[in-house]
């Protein structure tokens, strides 16, 4: 069985999971104060330690791409490429949305096809539409930025959003009714879709692995703000 590696670190909380190549699964959860801290790569170590394997065994790196945080995304992205290269082992990118459906709990929802809304900022926020196939959840495609007036509420049976949902967005979603459920992102359900992902060869060039930003991050704003030229 392959040894398989998932990686989610995109939203506050998040972890580790591991395939084992007798096909047990090694978990090991990250605290939301230490997700930006250099512990990611010490926690792999634990990890393969735990499995009885050495990370020359690694077979395959799933990694949660994003959106979400810029500096947990840029950790995790940059770990994956790291193993990848030095390791020869291959890579998939996972659409955090796509953790998100797969950590639900199997009644959570009545219906078929949920919103996922990450990375809410003032009016805005990254929706993907996932429909369930009666197997499993798939995006219809990897999301898009949406105002609160746009965001795509037609068809849905929730919607899956943090506190940072803008309030217009949960204002419409009170008024159809729509449930809007807390988003857990279990680095199992990261695992389960790598591995799904890997299986039907959706694997990512790890020099090509990059994060889904929804807007330029933060710190590039300001940095570009202060080294405009002067305009003349």
């Amino acid at each position: 069985m392959s040894v398989v590696l998932a990686i989610e670190v995109s939203q506050r909380v998040g972890g580790l999971a591991l395939r084992g190549a007798d096909g047990s699964i090694h978990v090991e959860s990250i605290a939301e104060d230490r997700r930006h801290d250099d512990v990611l790569l010490p926690t792999v170590d634990r990890l393969f330690a735990s499995a009885g394997l050495r990370p020359e065994n690694l077979d395959a790196v799933g990694v949660s791409a994003g959106p979400g945080g810029f500096t947990g995304l840029r950790i995790a992205v940059s770990a994956a490429k790291m193993m990848a290269l030095a390791l020869g082992a291959r890579v998939v990118a996972v659409p955090s949305a796509l953790v998100v459906a797969e950590s639900l709990d199997a009644d959570a929802v009545t219906g078929d096809t949920i919103l996922v809304a990450l990375a809410s900022k003032r009016d805005t926020c990254w929706a993907t539409v996932l429909t369930h196939d009666g197997a499993h959840w798939r995006p219809r495609d990897l999301g898009r930025l949406v105002t609160a007036e746009a965001a795509p509420l037609d068809g849905v049976a929730a919607v899956l959003a943090d506190r940072f949902l803008p309030e217009p967005i949960r204002a419409r979603c009170a008024a159809l009714p729509l449930d809007v459920l807390e988003p857990r992102l279990d680095p199992r359900a990261c695992l389960a879709v790598t591995e799904r992902m890997l299986g039907s060869g959706e694997t990512t060039d790890p020099l090509e692995l990059a994060p889904i930003y929804p807007r330029p991050p933060e710190a590039v704003t300001l940095w570009n703000a202060r080294h405009a030229r002067p305009s003349r």
